[in-house]
């Protein structure tokens, strides 16, 4: 199983840095807009909704998918028979562990790519914001 990316310390302001390079890598890239939202402990410390996306019903269910199974949306959709969810779940890339100090603290979400970009976005960004620490 791969190593997922951890924090030492976790800030708001570390929630907007992803955030914004999310931002900056979508428009970069010129790929299509996207949800981006940050939880820690509970709450939302971070969310935006590019240009032309409106509702957050993806982000509630990588939300709760993360949270709730304390894995990344896409391992959950690799290995969907090791889990019985119902609909208000995301069984698709996007989610991933917002983990400090080997202990879940909450979780990124990305939605508007494929699930799998979604997913692959959120690990770019985490592990240039790891290269930067």
């Amino acid at each position: 199983m791969k190593q997922l990316i951890e924090f030492q310390e976790f800030r708001n302001s570390d929630a907007l840095t992803f955030g914004l390079k999310v931002v900056n890598k979508i428009q970069q890239n010129q790929l299509k807009p996207v949800r981006i939202r940050v939880v820690y402990e509970n709450d939302i410390i971070f969310q935006y909704m590019m240009d032309g996306k409106k509702d957050d019903k993806w982000l509630n269910k990588k939300q709760r998918t993360v949270l709730e199974t304390k894995h990344s949306s896409l391992y959950v959709y690799e290995h969907q028979d090791e889990f019985q969810l119902d609909d208000s779940y995301a069984i698709c890339g996007g989610g991933y562990p917002l983990i400090v100090n080997g202990e879940l603290k909450g979780a990124f979400i990305v939605s508007g790519l494929r699930h799998d970009e979604d997913h692959q976005l959120i690990v770019d960004v985490l592990k240039e914001m790891e290269e930067e620490r």
